[in-house]
């Protein structure tokens, strides 16, 4: 008799438990969220029309002070006390997550997506395509827009009479450009006397980067005579460089 008492309560503990678990399974569920990726019209259209929300600009100091969007503050995501930094903001609220080109910005994203945070959304392009495309950027007070402009860059492009140059759009933070720096002595070697290199700071100068229409890095260019004679969005290898300056030398 006993034992017909005890199975029914063991069943319903049993039973009880596994609706427990399916029912913390559902909340946690319902609560989490997927980092949402849009493109620059699309984020500036959502930051508009969303009241309450944390602007996160997770490049450097540095990067942040040469412009960054309204209401924007800075957590460089590479920092090591960055994780640390995240736990200052105020997870009810939804944050707008940016970068320079979209690359750090998605990684921020996913550890705010972690946090708990409503909703994350990701600018996919960066700051690179927010300029590009006009939009507005704010500056400290007394910091001056740096860096040459589109008509300095073609009087040094055109006072290199006779001889070819590549310009080399880098940037401290970009891997590709890293891979392409590391092999440019070689180029220079073998091409010495015939063959020159301008390498121009991407984050230095903005305000060329957006009247040539640059959105990323790496970005490399062949100029003769101030005319441009090729050029390349994106990592190339040492071997594929060394054919395009074969054909415009």
């Amino acid at each position: 008799m006993l034992r017909l008492i005890v199975f029914p309560v063991m069943a319903l503990l049993s039973l009880s438990a596994c609706s427990q678990q399916a029912k913390q399974k559902s909340e946690t569920t319902a609560t989490s969220v997927d980092v949402v990726n849009l493109g620059t019209a699309d984020f500036d259209e959502k930051l508009k029309s969303t009241a309450s929300k944390i602007v996160l600009d997770v490049r450097t100091d540095e990067e942040f002070n040469s412009g960054h969007l309204q209401g924007a503050i800075n957590m460089n995501v590479n920092d090591p006390s960055f994780g640390d930094r995240l736990k200052q903001l105020d997870t009810a609220q939804p944050v707008f997550v940016y970068c320079l080109a979209g690359g750090r910005s998605a990684r921020a994203a996913e550890i705010l997506k972690d946090m708990g945070f409503p909703a994350v959304y990701n600018m996919e392009g960066g700051v690179s395509r927010w300029t590009y495309e006009n939009r507005p950027l704010e500056r400290p007070e007394g910091v001056a827009e740096k860096g040459m402009r589109k008509a300095a860059f073609e009087t040094m492009m055109a006072s290199v009479k006779d001889t070819l140059v590549l310009v080399d759009f880098w940037a401290k933070w970009c891997a590709p450009c890293k891979k392409i720096t590391a092999y440019m002595p070689d180029i220079e070697k073998a091409y010495t006397g015939k063959f020159k290199v301008v390498k121009i700071n991407y984050d230095d100068n903005p305000a060329l980067v957006k009247e040539l229409g640059l959105d990323n890095v790496p970005y490399l260019f062949l100029y003769k005579n101030g005319k441009q004679l090729w050029q390349q969005s994106g990592y190339l290898e040492a071997d594929r460089l060394k054919e395009a300056i074969n054909k415009q030398r």
